[in-house]
């Protein structure tokens, strides 16, 4: 069962004791992603994380992955739009180690000039990587459409321009005005024990503090059409809707109907897209969520002149599933849900990252139960409900490949 403590400097700890584990999990989740930065800031969360693990006062880089290897475990890290998260897993005898170290890199990094230079290398390359893969670009196409000048809409990696303007001095500051206690929690699970673990946060933590936070403005959902011109053998598409917000009652809903839409082989779109005229390698539906608003979307690749086809396909999906949902679809969908659910559990790692985003995003934990209870009250109707709302607003279509027709396609939006 979850437990939660806070700090005296305003850090919350939450853990998972696991008996029959002989390893933990353990990370430091803070409330700070790409969505905090301001419009001169743009990746400057992403450079931070990368920077964390370049050296603090007391380890250089090669000490800080050499502690944990050492010992064979595994440490990382990543930004997100909304969370940034620094993260290890070691054997249970090790996990002193990997709170010093996780802790280590927030509080005491130098950010030394040669070490955040290669860096800028790092992530320039880093950026050019996704530059030439369109399949993980109109992602970010999509993102930047649903929420167009606002700061979900940003490039969590920023553009070279902008991570060859920042010096070391601005990471730091942005170190020490975004990274507050109160937007931390430091989160572990497998053979650890409470009460230990919280004696350890206090030991190695005692030098974080809780300060006044710039508030992110409210997020607003635009949608629209973007396309990108580029000599490729496939088009990439993705064609969505707002989805809902963390806390919404109906996150568990738009999960299933995702599900159901697209969320496998035997899902609507796989049948009606690839199997049937086989339009398609690849064609699934994801839902994002966010603090104040939401994603959904459909992503395929194929043929430029087949683009057309697999929107109006998609059209007809979303517009018939309005009306006829099976109890034998919600089913299958629901036991895919649970199955997930159960199969996480097995995994220290996804339950400490469970613990401290459902901690960031809902300020409780929500017990597997809970979960299942919430899950089987799903029904038809709710789903009716949600998909008639969703599927009847303003859509976001997003394409890179050739695009002989696609301001054709800008109808459908």
């Amino acid at each position: 069962m979850a437990r939660i403590e806070q700090l005296g400097n305003g850090l919350t700890v939450a853990t998972d004791s696991i008996d029959n584990f002989e390893t933990a999990s353990i990370g430091l989740f803070v409330n700070v992603g790409s969505v905090n930065e301001s419009n001169k800031q743009t990746g400057i969360s992403h450079f931070l994380e990368h920077m964390a693990f370049k050296g603090t006062k007391t380890r250089s880089a090669l000490q800080i992955s050499y502690a944990i290897e050492s010992v064979g475990g595994y440490i990382n890290a990543y930004t997100s739009k909304e969370v940034t998260a620094f993260h290890a897993k070691v054997l249970k005898e090790n996990v002193p180690l990997a709170v010093d170290i996780i802790t280590d890199i927030i509080q005491n990094s130098t950010f030394d000039a040669e070490e955040f230079a290669k860096e800028q290398g790092v992530i320039i390359q880093e950026i050019r990587q996704l530059n030439d893969a369109p399949d993980d670009y109109v992602f970010d196409m999509f993102q930047a459409k649903c929420y167009e000048n606002e700061k979900l809409g940003t490039q969590i990696l920023g553009s070279e321009d902008e991570i060859l303007s920042y010096k070391p001095s601005d990471l730091d500051m942005y170190l020490r005005t975004k990274y507050s206690t109160d937007k931390m929690v430091l989160s572990a699970s497998g053979k650890i024990e409470h009460a230990e673990f919280v004696e350890l946060a206090n030991k190695f933590a005692s030098n974080m503090r809780k300060f006044d936070v710039e508030p992110v403005g409210k997020q607003v959902y635009k949608g629209g059409f973007t396309f990108k011109q580029k000599d490729l053998e496939q088009t990439h598409l993705i064609f969505g809707f707002e989805g809902v917000s963390h806390t919404s009652d109906e996150k568990f809903d738009l999960t299933i109907l995702s599900a159901i839409l697209g969320g496998g082989m035997s899902s609507r779109l796989f049948q009606e897209i690839r199997e049937k005229r086989g339009l398609t390698y690849a064609v699934f539906s994801f839902a994002s969520n966010y603090r104040d608003t939401g994603a959904f979307g459909v992503y395929a690749a194929c043929e430029d002149s087949k683009a057309e086809e697999v929107v109006k396909l998609s059209l007809a999906e979303f517009e018939k599933i309005q009306n006829d949902i099976t109890e034998e679809e919600i089913a299958k969908a629901k036991m895919q849900l649970k199955a997930s659910l159960m199969m996480g559990l097995e995994s220290s790692s996804t339950r400490m990252e469970r613990l401290a985003n459902q901690y960031i995003h809902l300020g409780r934990i929500m017990e597997p139960s809970e979960v299942v209870e919430r899950i089987e009250k799903i029904s038809v109707t709710s789903l009716k409900k949600l998909a008639n709302r969703i599927f009847n607003k303003k859509p976001t279509l997003a394409l890179i490949g050739k695009g002989k027709d696609a301001e054709k396609l800008r109808k459908y939006v």
